[in-house]
């Protein structure tokens, strides 16, 4: 018969109270460890809804101006951003793996009209710092020298044109009364066609010209914008962003000559839109007599310096002075006569230069004895001028160099403000864009979201175009 052995078994009050603690203590692990899992696929969630919302962006402000913008009106016309918070909802919820999406608020817009397009003006910037190489950014800062230089010239030459002409009336009556003769205006014709048409003169084929007209009552520039949180502040507007700017601007706008000498097809909105950006006429037509008459004074003042320079030339217009008012007791006289020529011989070639430069031709900014054309008899008589329309100077600039002198010339705010009115209109004018607002885009927003599972999460994120 076999005997039991019986062996005392406890357990104590310390090992009772350290079980409970480990208990405890793990549970509170796993619990802490499935909170991190969730919030690490709530994130994870996040990113993915970002990629889904982000990606549903303007297609035709990528494709003809290469910035990225998210619509908020969807092409509705009218902002919808309780829209954009149900897409939102629903690309979290087909991310999230556990419990669902209770709720999802959106704020703090990086509209592309905030600061007065200063946000557009930032991601153009960063668009062309990608592309541009270092010797376009040497070539559009000789654009800011030009301009300098350009606007000195253009004061001098009309404070000249004014003083010179109203001299010589005076000395011209002074000479009627005290010598009883009347002395020839060489100027005359010059002087009449200064009061005409300037396209008639400049436009090699003027029924090639643009008819195209624009309601600027409502454009950006002229209308109430919608607020947003500000430009973002990556490219901030200084000297340097602004030569990538007027890359940029120079890039993705037509001009006339595109039209009148390259045989470009008339587009949408207005056709002459760098000419906008400078004149902000409401007509082709009207915008480039506005920048034909910047460019002829510019070449007016560089023309006139020139002239200055030139012995010879000064030493023509001295002796033709001389032979037009002969024998005068009238001190002076001569003197006028000889500056009022030098004024119209100037004019005269400045006309010259700005047809070469409409017919896509190079005209060179500093003029010298080989790339003056007009004698003074031609520059007198202003006749036909078709002679020369296949002449150029080698080296010389174009017409959209010019027109980056003018840019260079014109504030930030304004080309920023202009250029968002053109792309506006055009992209008004594609397919299915009739109610496309500018300041409607955004490229970055916040957003708030509350996951409802076992456990409630809030989330936020800055959602934004990497530029």
């Amino acid at each position: 018969m076999s005997s039991r052995i019986w062996k005392r078994g406890e357990i104590t009050v310390f090992l009772s109270m350290l079980l409970a603690v480990l208990r405890f203590f793990f549970q509170a692990a796993l619990e802490s460890a499935r909170y991190a899992m969730l919030r690490s696929q709530t994130q994870e969630a996040l990113e993915l809804a970002e990629y889904s919302v982000l990606s549903e962006y303007h297609r035709e402000m990528l494709d003809i101006y290469g910035l990225f913008y998210l619509d908020l009106s969807y092409g509705g016309g009218a902002e919808d951003t309780e829209y954009l918070n149900r897409r939102i909802t629903g690309f979290l919820d087909a991310n999230l793996s556990e419990g669902e999406t209770a709720g999802v608020d959106t704020w703090d817009y990086s509209r592309a009209t905030d600061g007065k397009g200063t946000a557009y003006y930032e991601q153009a910037v960063a668009y062309m710092k990608q592309k541009t190489g270092a010797s376009l950014l040497q070539k559009l800062k000789s654009y800011e020298e030009y301009a300098g230089q350009a606007l000195g010239n253009e004061a001098d030459y009309k404070e000249a044109d004014v003083r010179e002409s109203q001299n010589l009336e005076e000395l011209k009556r002074r000479r009627e009364e005290e010598e009883e003769q009347s002395t020839p205006d060489p100027v005359e014709n010059v002087n009449s066609l200064k009061g005409s048409s300037l396209l008639n003169l400049v436009v090699k084929e003027p029924d090639k010209l643009s008819g195209k007209k624009a309601d600027l009552s409502a454009v950006p520039s002229a209308r109430y914008l919608l607020s947003g949180a500000g430009a973002r502040g990556r490219n901030e507007a200084g000297a340097a962003n602004d030569l990538f700017f007027l890359a940029y601007l120079l890039e993705h706008f037509p001009d006339a000559v595109e039209y009148l000498a390259d045989g470009r097809e008339s587009g949408a909105w207005l056709d002459y839109q760098l000419e906008y950006l400078i004149a902000g006429k409401d007509s082709d037509l009207a915008n480039l007599e506005a920048v034909c008459g910047r460019l002829l004074a510019i070449r007016e003042g560089m023309n006139y310096v020139y002239l200055l320079s030139d012995t010879a030339k000064v030493a023509e217009c001295t002796a033709l002075a001389a032979a037009l008012v002969g024998v005068t007791m009238i001190p002076g006289l001569v003197e006028a006569v000889k500056q009022v020529l030098l004024l119209a011989w100037a004019f005269a070639e400045s006309v010259l230069d700005v047809r070469l430069l409409l017919g896509g031709k190079r005209v060179a900014f500093y003029k010298s004895s080989a790339s003056w054309r007009l004698s003074l008899t031609g520059a007198l008589e202003l006749g036909s001028l078709s002679g020369f329309d296949e002449q150029e100077d080698e080296g010389g600039l174009l017409y959209q160099d010019y027109l980056g002198i003018l840019l260079a010339l014109s504030g930030r705010e304004g080309k920023a403000m202009r250029s968002l009115d053109a792309i506006e209109g055009v992209i008004r004018e594609q397919a299915g864009g009739q109610w496309f607002y500018i300041d409607q885009c955004v490229d970055a927003f916040w957003m708030r979201t509350v996951c409802a599972g076992e456990q409630e999460l809030t989330a936020e994120r800055w959602i934004a175009y990497e530029w």
